[in-house]
């Protein structure tokens, strides 16, 4: 089977909901643990569909898949298959920065991408030597360091609320080493529980608030900083994936290292296929066993292929 090929012969997962972590995800032997600093799960209820007579609706609307909904994400398979090779590949060298930068316009379905899709292959195929991950996934919103520093502290203290760690985990993360480097990140990963065998992948998601959002230049280098400088340790205990909508591009100008990762490593997510529309739309139904007709299902993808944000 070449790398880009899609393993056909076992792509089940078990997703066990947590009060403390969002998911836990396993799979062949896998495990990962995701945590969240984001008030999305909140929003999430509010905006979930009723349940009806019928069953749940099976499709997600205009909410984005999250890593809860990897047993229904449908159509992307081909994607997620090709993110997990470069992000694998970023693994195999310990000189690498492993930084994977998601990149698309706004609605292009980036986020779903890496949190129903990446993350959770990553239960199916593990990294290189690592059969275990913490996910800690972030909005970076106005203050950054605080969103990173929080998600920290709830990997590190098992807490729903580690105000006092987040507060700490602030002020390391503000810090520069002797040599002016931001290490606060690369410090704190190197202390967390199990971190030997079970490595740190942060998902910043909605890149893009770094700049639209945090008006603190300051405290913007840092997080970027803090970022790199712990993909790059070579003892690779984090790794770093991305979300960042294609207008934003030219803000990345601003950091340099951050600009060439983009450049190097970054990928483009394309429009949906025909055939990846149909998965899309027909797969949810099937679970739900109530399918839809050919006629139907062609009629949709007729609708819906080529006109952004359509699907939904």
């Amino acid at each position: 089977m070449s790398d880009n090929a899609i393993p056909n012969e076992n792509r089940s997962i078990a997703i066990e909901r947590d009060a403390l972590s969002s998911a836990i995800i396993s799979g062949d032997g896998n495990r990962v643990v995701i945590y969240q600093y984001h008030t999305a799960q909140e929003v999430k209820s509010e905006l979930s569909p009723v349940e009806t007579k019928i069953g749940p609706n099976p499709y997600k609307g205009l909410l984005a898949f999250d890593e809860e909904d990897a047993d229904r994400y449908f159509g992307r398979e081909a994607q997620i298959s090709r993110l997990w090779n470069v992000f694998r590949d970023l693994h195999s060298d310990v000189s690498q920065i492993r930084l994977l930068p998601i990149l698309g316009p706004s609605g292009s379905g980036k986020s779903s991408l890496a949190r129903a899709g990446l993350i959770p292959e990553l239960a199916r195929r593990s990294l290189p030597g690592k059969k275990q991950a913490q996910v800690a996934i972030l909005v970076p919103g106005a203050h950054p360091l605080e969103a990173l520093a929080g998600v920290l502290a709830r990997v590190a203290t098992q807490d729903l609320t580690p105000v006092a760690k987040t507060r700490e985990f602030v002020d390391e993360l503000q810090r520069t080493n002797k040599t002016g480097a931001y290490d606060g990140l690369r410090r704190i990963a190197d202390m967390l529980p199990k971190i030997a065998e079970s490595s740190l992948v942060v998902l910043v998601d909605q890149f893009e608030e770094v700049y639209s959002l945090c008006k603190n230049a300051d405290e913007r280098k840092a997080f970027i900083e803090n970022l790199v400088d712990a993909a790059a340790d070579s003892s690779v205990r984090v790794s770093v994936i991305v979300t960042l909508r294609s207008d934003f591009l030219g803000e990345t100008q601003r950091h340099p290292v951050l600009n060439q990762l983009v450049a190097q490593h970054g990928l483009i997510i394309p429009a949906m296929t025909a055939d990846e529309l149909q998965q899309a739309i027909a797969k949810p139904a099937e679970l739900a066993n109530h399918p839809l007709d050919q006629a139907t299902v062609n009629l949709l993808v007729q609708e819906a292929e080529g006109r952004e944000g359509a699907l939904p």
